[in-house]
């Protein structure tokens, strides 16, 4: 996929030098703003990482964009609870995210104690969510706090359990794209055409099982019949489009 790096239209020489170096690292291709709008720069063809002066925006030629915001991790902070954060024990833990995407999940398992490391496959949606991650501001320091804490690594997630020792963390999460699609997750078309749709396999269950010590928890649509296939336990929401389940080990 062809991808062009430009600035906002307010382009001032910083942004243009970071331009510049995310074209050179990420072998896209720079463009010089010039005013123009992003349909014009493109030709409609073609989808844009724009630098702003706070943030990074990958806009696709359909108009859906992909951005840092932690909107939903923010309401689910703040709700008494939480189906994925009440699978965790209460002290403190280690859990390796191995499908980061937007980080909603992250964030919220961050906030409520937990020493979290997140991998996501994709360099461009690991340059966005970990450069939001780092800088974006919600106004509540305990939530920021949260996001910094986060250690987010742009590898795939097999790969990089097969380098880790035996029961090395304490619980392994993975939240796959799902194979019955949610339409009405808007924040989910921007992510889309950049992300992973594998779902689990033997070989991953094989090294999470071995680098886990407490248990490795799953999120999967409702319809989706690969929390039984691999043997975890299926947490019912009522009225609810996806699903956790829970595999503990001993």
């Amino acid at each position: 996929m062809r991808i062009i790096v430009t600035t906002s239209l307010g382009q001032n020489p910083l942004l243009v030098q970071e331009a510049h170096a995310l074209a050179q690292h990420y072998a896209l291709t720079y463009l010089e703003r010039q005013k123009q709008s992003l349909k014009k720069l493109t030709q409609g063809e073609t989808p844009a990482l724009v630098v702003y002066q706070d943030k990074l925006v990958l806009t696709h030629p359909d108009g859906s964009q992909l951005y840092f915001h932690p909107d939903t991790a923010v309401l689910r902070i703040k709700a008494d609870r939480d189906p994925l954060v009440d699978l965790l024990p209460s002290d403190s833990e280690t859990v390796l995210d191995t499908t980061m995407g937007l980080a909603s999940d992250s964030i919220v398992m961050a906030a409520a104690g937990h020493q979290i490391t997140a991998l996501e496959v994709n360099p461009l949606i690991h340059l966005i969510v970990s450069r939001g991650l780092k800088t974006f501001k919600t106004g509540n320091g305990q939530i920021d706090k949260a996001m910094r804490s986060i250690k987010a690594l742009n590898q795939e997630a097999l790969a990089y359990m097969r380098q880790l020792p035996n029961k090395s963390v304490d619980t392994v999460y993975t939240d796959p794209m799902f194979s019955h699609r949610i339409t009405e997750s808007s924040n989910l078309r921007g992510l889309a055409p950049l992300a992973d749709f594998r779902g689990l396999s033997e070989s991953f269950m094989q090294e999470a099982q071995r680098v886990a010590r407490h248990a490795i928890i799953a999120k999967a649509h409702f319809r989706d019949d690969s929390l039984e296939r691999f043997g975890f336990e299926r947490q019912i929401r009522p009225n609810q489009k996806f699903h956790y389940g829970i595999k503990f080990l001993l």
